[in-house]
């Protein structure tokens, strides 16, 4: 069992035998699994709740909040994932077309050289391609602009997208318990603060917006989580809550090779059901949940399967693979308007009263 072990690397755990939304109690359904992305240490355990309605996925045992820093010794966030490389002018078209886009959809100044073409007509490009579309919502994670309005990123990691967000007017700053992250970031003159958002003690009615994009299920504790974003938000202010789908389609076809897992970092893993019962108890109104495509989901599941370890994000692209996972993910659109709950993942998007 993880957390017997005495050596420095072991990530030590206490039970977590019920389900920590309904209280209801589980079903094991994965063991003895192994972190094959960042080679976290131990075997881990996950647990399905028993409750239909709720099908929340927890990891039985957890790591203890003083070791669960050791599962993110490799993570990801302690670099930037800013593209270095001179953008091809395909890729330099279709920022022009995503600005068009996001100027007459959410209200956003454009952030690219202009080009011949009319607003008029461009706008409607991005939405006549479905998948485009939803990644285009997804990068400013559906929030209108705001001049000025302040904006709060849980889990902000280097800062990328908080500097995306700043150059579109948002006065903006992040939280994340990774320290190298969080050095990146103020490297690049970002607020960003050390810790948990319940660690910063924020006064109430701070921010316009706060957004936890793929957090949730990192978090012990979501509901209290949840509580705190929610005291700082502003009355009428918007809480994004983007987390994968314990229902998905995907993790039906991969099952313990599904992305979504990543034991042991993902303490919690949401239902549609489970993750609109959390912002509810967590006093917030309002609540719509948005399916959400992921093609690097579906891309990641695959080369899981087929036994590759290691960090997937930055594996070497396979051009007939990405494209036969954007095939399914924009197959996956159609689908999900059929019947939301398969999807890849899901976007709540919840208001303080």
């Amino acid at each position: 069992m993880p957390g017997v072990s005495t050596e420095a690397d072991c990530i030590r755990t206490e039970p977590r035998t019920a389900c920590s939304i309904c209280g209801s109690s589980g079903t094991v359904i994965y063991s003895e699994q192994r972190d094959r992305i960042f080679e976290a240490p131990g075997r881990w355990s996950m647990m399905r709740c028993d409750c239909a309605p709720c099908g929340t996925i927890w990891l039985n045992p957890m790591p203890t909040p003083d070791d669960i820093g050791k599962a993110y010794a490799n993570y990801y966030t302690h670099s930037s994932r800013a593209d270095s490389h001179p953008p091809s002018a395909l890729k330099l078209l279709y920022r022009q077309l995503r600005s068009d886009y996001l100027a007459a959809r959410f209200g956003y100044p454009r952030s690219v050289p202009r080009h011949p073409l009319p607003l008029r007509l461009t706008r409607w490009i991005i939405p006549m391609m479905p998948l485009r579309r939803a990644e285009a919502d997804a990068a400013v994670r559906h929030l209108p602009a705001e001049a000025a309005g302040r904006l709060l990123d849980v889990g902000c990691g280097s800062g990328d997208w908080l500097e995306s967000m700043s150059a579109l007017g948002w006065d903006v700053s992040g939280v994340d318990f990774d320290a190298s992250a969080v050095t990146v970031g103020r490297k690049r003159g970002l607020n960003v603060h050390r810790g948990s958002i319940e660690d910063q003690r924020f006064p109430e009615n701070t921010f316009d917006a706060v957004t936890l994009h793929h957090v949730i299920e990192h978090v012990p504790e979501p509901v209290q989580t949840l509580q705190e974003c929610a005291r700082v938000l502003k009355h009428g202010g918007k809480l994004v809550v983007s987390t994968p789908n314990a229902d998905s389609l995907s993790h039906r076809m991969y099952k313990q090779d599904w992305r979504g897992l990543e034991p042991p970092r993902h303490l919690h893993i949401f239902s549609f059901g489970s993750l609109h019962e959390v912002l509810a108890r967590a006093g917030l109104h309002d609540v719509r949940i948005l399916p959400q495509p992921s093609t690097s989901m579906l891309y990641e599941s695959h080369l899981l399967r087929r036994g590759k370890k290691g960090p997937l994000a930055s594996a070497r692209r396979r051009a007939l693979d990405m494209w036969a996972a954007r095939g399914c993910a924009t197959a996956e659109l159609l689908l999900v308007k059929w019947r939301p709950s398969l999807a890849d993942a899901m976007t709540a998007i919840a208001t303080k009263p």
